[in-house]
């Protein structure tokens, strides 16, 4: 049976809309076929996760949470001496101004990684990191925006206990994807009109890598499912790295919802701060 996967490559800017877009796919038995991909906007990606009453999963390229001694920091600057879960941090963060949490931020002084962006294939950058790229306001966006899903259908792994018919919720780090999987994953990335050329013969060789992934010799990707994208979408993907990036969270979350053993276990990282902080789900290296 069919299954609905999405994958999104999430903007906290303030723009309406700003680059948030959105990749939909089905999972059966001739692997993941694309069935869209567009630019919604933050503003209106809840209500357009929460229509599409099918969805099994979504992966989100952003960081879903902090690193837990600025959890703590924040706490004591709070009405509450403590959070007890992701959960209740996140709700507070629901009922404050990104202003008021910048100013902590800064107050903080520093910007330390969580366990998982330390840990990851490729290292991530600090949730709070504020310099180019700036992580900050997109991050308070994405938590705020996982804290208003319906807590009754989505849940945010590993923080929050599966649901039974439930969609899951994955953090997704699209450079590791890549990484993973032995494609390019520097470069295809600016917003100089002199280097769009360059990008999108870059971004139009990542494609066609990823749409050849069970072709490639030497390394076994029987393991992951074939990924076919309708013509009229690789256009999409050449010309926005916001879009080609869904995409590849996309095909992520597709290949957890139907295989997660090709995933490292959160729980088994040893480390009870990732119930706090997150984890950045990355597919391990084949024959790895």
């Amino acid at each position: 049976m069919d299954q609905i996967v999405a994958g999104v490559d999430f903007s906290g800017a303030k723009t309406e809309p700003n680059d948030t877009w959105l990749t939909v796919a089905k999972v059966g038995s001739l692997g993941v076929e694309v069935l869209d991909t567009k630019k919604v906007g933050s503003h209106a990606l809840a209500k357009t996760l929460v229509e599409n009453a099918s969805l099994k999963a979504v992966g989100i390229d952003s960081p879903f949470s902090l690193p837990a001694e600025f959890i703590q920091h924040l706490a004591a600057q709070r009405p509450r001496a403590d959070y007890q879960s992701w959960q209740e941090m996140a709700q507070d963060l629901a009922f404050m101004s990104f202003d008021e949490f910048l100013k902590i931020a800064k107050e903080f002084k520093k910007e330390p990684k969580r366990f998982t962006d330390k840990n990851c294939v490729v290292p991530a950058q600090s949730p709070l990191h504020r310099s180019n790229p700036s992580m900050i306001q997109m991050t308070f966006q994405c938590i705020r925006l996982l804290a208003m899903l319906d807590p009754s259908r989505f849940f945010v792994l590993p923080l929050q206990d599966k649901i039974p018919l439930g969609c899951a919720v994955l953090e997704i780090y699209p450079r590791a994807t890549l990484n993973a999987l032995a494609l390019t994953e520097t470069g295809y990335k600016s917003q100089e009109k002199s280097e769009q050329e360059r990008v999108q013969n870059t971004r139009a060789n990542m494609l066609k890598g990823l749409l050849t992934l069970r072709e490639k010799k030497g390394i076994s990707y029987h393991d992951y499912p074939r990924l076919t994208v309708p013509k009229r979408f690789e256009k999409t993907y050449i010309e926005s790295d916001h879009a080609l990036d869904s995409l590849i969270a996309c095909y992520t979350t597709a290949v957890y919802l139907i295989a997660p053993q090709l995933f490292d276990d959160p729980l088994a990282s040893d480390n009870l701060d990732v119930l706090l902080e997150g984890w950045i789900y990355t597919l391990k290296r084949p024959g790895g």
